[in-house]
């Protein structure tokens, strides 16, 4: 109740990897502490203060920040619409990699070139409706329709910030008509935004669907890996339920990699499979034990000592 987890991941093409997870605490619904923390500078003090006093973008900056401070490289920043804002375009910039974010179609205005040469800010929807409905072109090899614009945008936040104008590139993007469907309904479309303006727009679809690799992520850890089932009420617990859970992950990642043709869901069934047979053949084999174990008992007097000797033979070969 109250609370959200914050997840960075370091994706490619062939696998999603967890590397930072925090939890957001909102003002609404929270659950306060049971006690309060004996240290406040551990850890996962600073966590829980950082999680009730910093917005979200604030909490995912912090987590990049910790990241490139490991050596953790990368080319591109996307994120979903939850994150399209100055804010998060900014940190994209100061960390020197590409921006690529879902945006809100909300009031957030673009300085364009209108049409007579006059300089206008328009927010998405004034957008498509001067100047990207009617004007979509389909994408070679993809299942859509888009549009791409160059624009300014200012990302100062504050009203006492000077004004910081960078260039940007929109894209646009609906799905292609089908056959079945002679109209696409007039909503049916979404705002991407990248920091380099010269970014192609298949290249911007191509990077952005990369990011599906945490939805999976988080699929996998809620059905089959624990994620946040201890039944608990400690903030420390939580923090170290969502960590563990990574954890696991990665174990999955480490054993699928090299073999690029098995999913994440694969190797995990499989190891699935594994622990059960071994956990059948522990059980299976305490049978035999006791079976073994008394048929050389009827042997002692004839053995002797040389009972034990065998006994302990077996089972240093069992094991």
């Amino acid at each position: 109740m109250g609370q959200q987890v914050l997840t960075l991941g370091l994706v490619t093409e062939e696998l999603f990897m967890p590397i930072d997870s925090q939890i957001y605490v909102s003002n609404s619904k929270a659950q306060g502490l049971i006690r309060a923390f004996k240290d406040k500078r551990s850890i996962v003090a600073k966590r829980f203060a950082e999680g009730v006093d910093q917005s979200k973008p604030e909490i995912a900056r912090g987590m990049l920040g910790r990241a490139k401070r490991q050596g953790i490289k990368a080319d591109y920043l996307v994120a979903d619409a939850w994150f399209g804002i100055k804010p998060m375009i900014k940190t994209a910039l100061s960390l020197s990699v590409t921006g690529l974010l879902r945006m809100k179609k909300n009031k957030m205005k673009y300085r364009v070139v209108g049409s007579k040469g006059q300089i206008e800010s328009l927010d998405a929807n004034a957008l498509y409706h001067n100047a990207v409905k009617g004007e979509w072109k389909k994408i070679r090899g993809m299942p859509y329709r888009a549009v791409t614009m160059d624009v300014e945008l200012n990302i100062a936040s504050g009203k006492n910030e000077a004004p910081n104008d960078i260039s940007i590139r929109l894209l646009f993007v609906r799905g292609a008509m089908e056959q079945s469907k002679p109209c696409v309904g007039k909503k049916d479309w979404a705002l991407f935004l990248a920091t380099d303006p010269e970014m192609s727009m298949t290249k911007m679809l191509e990077i952005y669907a990369l990011r599906w690799g945490i939805e999976v992520y988080f699929k996998e850890a809620k059905q089959h890996l624990g994620f946040l089932k201890e039944q608990t009420w400690t903030f420390a617990s939580h923090t170290a339920s969502i960590h563990l859970t990574a954890i696991r992950y990665l174990m999955l990642v480490h054993a699928k990699h090299g073999n690029d043709e098995r999913r994440i869901c694969d190797v995990r069934s499989q190891m699935k499979a594994q622990l059960n047979t071994l956990d059948f053949a522990q059980r299976l084999w305490q049978l035999f034990r006791v079976l073994i174990n008394g048929t050389i008992d009827g042997l002692k007097e004839k053995l002797g000592e040389m009972t034990e000797t065998v006994m302990r033979a077996i089972n240093e070969r069992i094991d």
